[in-house]
């Protein structure tokens, strides 16, 4: 694979984005994979700036070149946060292993002007049936990677102008049709449209467990009870997710210095966390995860007296450990802890859960072990247990509302309102009596 000699953002030449034609191109290419490489830059004041560029790497050797492919993300995704930029960069580094030396006896290719469309079905097809990608997906996974190659071919098509077997009319479409008017019938101007999606992709008969999204107040309790006793280190953690709604990530990226609240006599009056930015939290500078939706985000009124309770564990939990960056999620080694490595505790949880559930003998017990089992359990039901908490509070009167407190929407400054002018009202306290009684630690 050849580059183009100008910088990543120079953009005003056409990259080069073809393979090195040779008569034993596949015994030179053997150890040769396209892969994802992320470069991040720590800023002085500690913000974190993330980049995405497609190498070509030789696995024997672990040599890499990048490629101009990268090109893509700079005129495609400028402003997308990283778990865009992961996402699209696996699915095009899979889709061009896939075309140029998976099946290399097949199709011949050596140069990407000889991409045809039909290749792309081929891909989504060998995808979903988990030909590719090791299992078999869902019909929403499949389409999202048929959007991102969607994307990607349009992208091919602009930056080259020889692509051989693709046209800008197979982009668009032009209908013509006729109308009646006074006494004849007329043809009309022929209108242009985009098409939706350049492939036809036909979902696998067989559909993977969907996620569980929903947990009673009982589960949820139970997990916080193998916390006590296994995981005390993540109670916070879960309580993050189920009373404020925030995603994996976005719980490791929590900090002392993007804390915020203010007690009311000995009670907590509000407590928010700022998303806004991403900083620097380990000293190997690894990303602990994502932040989706930049936001300040509150914890709902409603949950503030069981917060304050497990957040004070918490930091008690932690106060003899010295973090240089402020994180209060840490690992072994003081650490601040990957949102994998939650993933990975949480279904331990989940796991003991299931466990203890299975050992009573009462229908609740069995009924609740049969709803985690009927399908995939990760973190992110803990932001659907929050949600659903909050739609049918009493207090909520609207789905904007809901939408507030989820922060998915642009409401930084509404919840930085909020947060200084917190309203608790008795119907408040009331159901405060009411989860308290429904969650006891």
């Amino acid at each position: 694979m050849r580059t183009t000699k100008k910088s990543m953002s120079e953009t005003t030449e056409k990259p080069n984005l073809r393979l090195v034609k040779d008569d034993d191109w596949k015994h030179r290419t053997r150890n040769l994979r396209f892969c994802k490489q992320k470069l991040t830059i720590i800023e002085e004041d500690g913000l974190v700036r993330d980049f995405m560029f497609i190498v070509l790497r030789n696995e024997f050797n672990k040599k890499m070149k990048v490629t101009g492919y990268s090109n893509y993300f700079i005129k495609e995704l400028n402003s997308a946060r990283l778990e865009t930029l992961e996402y699209h960069a696996k699915i095009i580094t899979r889709f061009l292993n896939y075309i140029f030396f998976d099946k290399y006896d097949e199709y011949q290719m050596k140069d990407i002007t000889e991409l045809k469309i039909e290749y792309g079905n081929h891909f989504l097809r060998d995808y979903a049936q988990g030909y590719v990608g090791k299992k078999k997906k869902t019909e929403m996974t499949v389409q999202k990677a048929e959007q991102v190659l969607n994307r990607f071919y349009k992208y091919l098509f602009n930056e080259l102008e020889d692509m051989k077997y693709i046209s800008e009319k197979d982009f668009f479409t032009k209908h013509s049709s006729t109308y009646y008017h006074r006494g004849q019938w007329k043809k009309r101007k022929k209108v242009v449209e985009r098409v939706e999606s350049l492939f036809t992709v036909i979902p696998p008969n067989y559909t993977p467990p969907q996620r569980v999204k929903h947990i009673p107040s009982y589960v949820f309790q139970e997990m916080l009870n193998i916390c006590d006793i296994h995981y005390p280190h993540l109670k916070l953690a879960l309580c993050l997710q189920a009373f404020g709604g925030l995603r994996r990530g976005e719980v490791c990226n929590v900090s002392r210095n993007n804390i915020s609240y203010r007690m009311f006599g000995k009670d907590l009056g509000w407590f928010t966390i700022d998303l806004r930015e991403k900083v620097q939290l380990r000293t190997d500078g690894k990303d602990v995860g994502g932040i989706k939706k930049r936001r300040i985000q509150p914890i709902h009124p409603v949950f503030l007296k069981l917060f304050q309770e497990v957040y004070d564990q918490h930091m008690k939990l932690i106060a003899h450990i010295d973090n240089p960056y402020g994180a209060i999620f840490l690992n072994r080694d003081g650490e601040a802890m990957l949102d994998s490595s939650y993933e990975t505790f949480f279904k331990n949880i989940v796991d003991l859960v299931l466990e203890k559930l299975c050992k009573r003998g009462d229908f609740k017990s069995a009924s609740e072990a049969k709803l985690l089992m009927s399908g995939r359990v990760g973190t992110h039901i803990l932001r659907h247990f929050f949600t659903q908490f909050i739609a049918e509070l009493e207090t909520t009167r609207s789905p904007i509302e809901v939408a507030y407190w989820r922060g998915d929407g642009s409401l930084d400054s509404a919840i930085a309102y909020f947060a200084q002018h917190p309203v608790i009202d008795e119907k408040i306290k009331k159901i405060q009596e009411k989860v308290f009684d429904k969650i006891v630690f």
